[in-house]
């Protein structure tokens, strides 16, 4: 389908006049309209003012006028950012479909860009947890199948670029909301530094671990965009950061990084899958000339940390609901709030202390290589609906969640990168690559470069 071209390739189509902006938004709105009946990836599709859109960047190809690299381009955007107009319900039943009165920054941005919103993507209620269902809005279905989960919170923007309708979708991430729907689902998953995109308006509870991220299928796609969402805002003093974007133009193969493996015995729990796409990932790794080196980091306790602090954002966010609403509420994220075991100011305290001293770890190792290697979850999708596998011995959903909070608490840039284990095998594996603040370049360029050896699939929805 047309609108499943790179962005790249669709530039070049609009500039020889061989395709319009309008031509693609309509396949990617009539493509979004055909499956979403069944995988309830959109809280909402806007037709007709992405066509309107559309219309308008369709005259500025016309005149060779392009807003930038974005201009045409079909995107959809998480429920949990505010679009001027659209109903801000975020997953919840406790929330009015009152339009929203402002429009988040970094959508904003991606509007000022010529970019098309197609719609809102599903999330479950306030982010709470890894997988995409809720209440007062159902399940969400994995395009690879729609029996099982696509992972969450940013499930439904996983949901929609797996199946083919854009080639990029902007999330949010708090404990792994971006990365674990990305390993789910098969796509491309950046958490980028903390900060990097400015988020305000962008109501949330996990404060100093929610960054705002993008999921694709496409490196140079997601790095386009990231270009045009990221930098300072005086909305979000978060944004001020004090570093550059840089990120390379082309895939740069992994001959000059070190890596460093984290020591198998930190995710040894991982099931056997996982196992073999790690064993896959290092050998194409070293066959392209990567420095491989086993390092040793806490994962477990660094997670554990970051969840507790996730926890008592829940807390927060079930506290901000009206008490005459909160009967509306999902009872898992009411359990899962009300377990936060943080009680008092001095604990909080010793929680971020906590975090500090794994963040100063992280850092620490990362003045002995380039990037940290690891699962990204230890699991694959398992049935939708569900907060946790069958027969899970964990109490809740951060249980199987051990390798993502981390990098939420140390506030790096983070992605998953799919991997399926044999031509046959219709299920990925996720894989996490790591790297120092504000490096995000040097996931994409290694993403660019996985791109040319082990491209990325789409799910059968895509046809």
């Amino acid at each position: 389908m047309i609108h499943q071209a790179s962005f790249q390739r669709l530039r070049a189509l609009y500039r020889d006049r061989a395709l319009t902006p309008v031509d693609v938004v309509r396949s990617a709105l009539e493509h979004a309209e055909r499956v979403d009946p069944v995988l309830n990836a959109f809280a909402l599709i806007d037709r007709q003012p992405a066509l309107v859109a559309a219309s308008q960047s369709a005259r500025r190809w016309r005149h060779d006028t392009p807003l930038g690299p974005l201009d045409g381009m079909p995107i959809t955007v998480k429920e949990s950012a505010s679009v001027r107009g659209w109903p801000s319900r975020r997953g919840s039943a406790t929330t009015a479909d009152t339009p929203a009165p402002d429009t988040t920054v970094c959508v904003r941005r991606l509007l000022a860009s010529g970019a098309i919103l197609l719609g809102q993507t599903r999330a479950p209620e306030f982010n709470w947890k890894g997988v995409t269902d809720s209440p007062a809005f159902g399940i969400t279905r994995n395009p690879w199948n729609t029996a099982l989960t696509p992972g969450g919170s940013s499930g439904g923007c996983a949901a929609a670029v797996a199946a083919g309708v854009v080639r990029i979708s902007l999330g949010s991430d708090a404990g792994g909301s971006v990365r674990i729907p990305a390993t789910f689902c098969g796509v491309i998953g950046l958490k980028p530094n903390h900060g990097r995109i400015p988020l305000a308006p962008f109501p949330s509870a996990f404060s100093h671990l929610v960054h705002a991220g993008l999921l694709g299928t496409h490196a140079r796609d997601i790095a386009e965009t990231l270009q045009v969402v990221s930098g300072p805002s005086p909305a979000d003093w978060t944004s001020n950061l004090g570093q550059a974007l840089r990120i390379s133009a082309a895939g740069t193969p992994p001959g000059k990084l070190r890596i460093g493996l984290l020591a198998p015995r930190r995710w040894a729990e991982s099931e056997p899958a996982v196992h073999a796409a790690m064993h896959g990932m290092l050998v194409l790794l070293a066959d392209g000339g990567a420095c491989i080196e086993e390092v040793d980091y806490d994962i477990h306790a660094a997670s554990r940390t970051a969840a507790e602090l996730y926890r008592l954002g829940c807390a927060a966010a079930v506290a901000g609901v009206p008490p005459a609403r909160r009967a509306k509420l999902d009872p898992g994220l009411v359990a899962f709030a009300g377990a936060a075991r943080c009680g008092s100011m001095p604990e909080y305290h010793a929680l971020c202390r906590q975090r500090d001293a794994h963040a100063g770890a992280l850092e620490a190792l990362f003045e002995r290589v380039d990037m940290l290697l690891l699962p990204t979850v230890p699991i694959r999708a398992f049935r939708a609906g569900m907060d946790q596998p069958e027969h899970w011995p964990g109490a809740d959903w951060m249980s199987w969640n051990p390798y993502t909070p981390a990098f939420n608490g140390a506030q790096v840039p983070a992605m998953s990168y799919p991997l399926w284990t044999s031509a046959s095998d219709d299920l990925p594996a996720g894989i996490q690559f790591v790297a120092p603040r504000y490096q995000e370049g040097r996931l994409l360029a290694l993403a660019m470069w996985l791109e040319s050896v082990l491209p990325l699939r789409l799910a059968p929805f895509a046809a």
